[in-house]
């Protein structure tokens, strides 16, 4: 796809995504096996990751660090699962932007396009440097626990892992399973992200439309110097077919959003209860322990997790801006010079526009920077109390 490349490359490479492209019979059987592969690692480390906070885990201080892991594990595994259940919806998501009415019909359009476009890939390509380095210091401190005679991750095994061929090979398991969650988060995170931002391309292509057809009509006018409502402006028949060409374009950019919510509902209710959950654990163990020792890991770890959830709420915020935007945009055009069934037309935009676009994480929270605000007060309220 053209669109959202580097985004469908990080999951191709993390076993979720067969490129689409692909013709080749045995290629497709063979990626096949890896994304399955690639599934029971996930599952596999998530279900030891749990019975070992049932059956092994006796004290607070280790449930709340293996909980951290265990609730990313969730998240990623159900980030998997449905990028690899709904992938069709999600192709025919993509492959709808590239079809009219949201095509850019002309070079304007083009580079408010390619503008969002552009902005998408670099903030995927920095939240993917990001990921790197995070997950290179992971592997590095986890290696450096193998030789020592550590698994990298706590887990209960039905099988007795301290022989040494076992011990290397469930080491080793570990290491790459959280490489493949490392890509799947970060290509899940950039491309909903992705997403979101093309509702705003969308709404800015037509208030452009729109401004333009505005203009037009203004021209008209200007140059006949006659009464445009009765000489210039078309027949009604053709003012209400003109019209009804952008009020089916609003429509359309509401029907996509939509879909993406729907898509990924289950992803954003997941990813924000985990972080709830993370940060009531993460605030707990924080209040407990007072040295850097013991804290520097989950600090960094809780820092992530809130650029996580402002990645998500900071684009919902734009959508949500972009599309209140319209009616203001549409009353500072010349619509004076519109005919009144025209202007009619505008007004039901205008009221659509009142209700804005919003995504939301199912019941739980609706993404916006208010929401993400809530979360840092609720983290730094549930800090002072703990603290006293």
């Amino acid at each position: 796809m053209q669109m959202f490349s580097l985004n469908f490359l990080m999951y191709t490479i993390g076993g979720v995504w067969m490129p689409i492209e692909w013709s080749s019979n045995i290629a497709k059987l063979l990626y096949n096996v890896f994304t399955t592969v690639v599934l029971v690692l996930l599952y596999f480390l998530m279900i030891t990751q749990f019975m070992d906070i049932i059956l092994l885990v006796d004290n607070i201080d280790d449930f709340a660090t293996n909980t951290l892991m265990f609730l990313t594990i969730v998240a990623v595994t159900c980030k998997a699962t449905i990028v690899v259940v709904r992938r069709k919806a999600i192709i025919n998501l993509v492959q709808v932007l590239l079809t009219a009415p949201y095509k850019p019909r002309n070079e304007d359009e083009m580079t408010i396009q390619t503008k969002f476009d552009k902005f998408i890939k670099s903030c995927s390509i920095k939240y993917s440097l990001l990921a790197t380095s995070s997950v290179t210091g992971v592997t590095v401190r986890s290696v450096l626990n193998a030789m020592q005679g550590q698994l990298p991750y706590r887990v209960w095994l039905p099988y007795n892992f301290n022989v040494s061929p076992m011990f290397w090979i469930t080491s080793v398991q570990q290491i790459i399973t959280v490489i493949f969650v490392t890509i799947i988060n970060v290509g899940t995170e950039t491309l909903v992200f992705g997403l979101f931002l093309q509702t705003c391309a969308q709404f800015e292509i037509f208030e452009s439309r729109l401004q333009k057809l505005v203009t037009n009509k203004t021209n008209k006018l200007m140059k006949n110097k006659i009464r445009y409502l009765e000489h210039s402006s078309p027949s009604s028949n053709e003012e209400k077919t003109i019209i009804s060409k952008y009020i089916h374009h609003h429509i359309k950019i509401y029907k996509y959003a939509k879909t993406v919510n729907v898509i990924f509902n289950q992803v954003l209710f997941v990813q924000f209860v985990g972080s709830i959950l993370v940060l009531c654990t993460s605030v707990y163990y924080l209040s407990a322990h007072k040295t850097l020792s013991e804290t520097a890991t989950l600090i960094v770890y809780t820092i992530c997790m809130f650029v996580q959830i402002y990645v998500y709420c900071w684009s919902g915020n734009e959508v949500i801006l972009k599309s209140m935007s319209i009616g203001d945009a549409i009353y500072h055009m010349n619509w004076p010079s519109l005919s009144v069934n025209e202007r009619k037309e505008l007004l039901m935009i205008m009221l659509r526009s009142t209700l804005p676009m919003k995504f939301t994480s199912s019941f739980l929270i609706t993404l916006s920077l208010q929401s993400y605000s809530s979360i840092l007060k609720l983290s730094y309220s549930a800090f002072n109390v703990l603290q006293k």
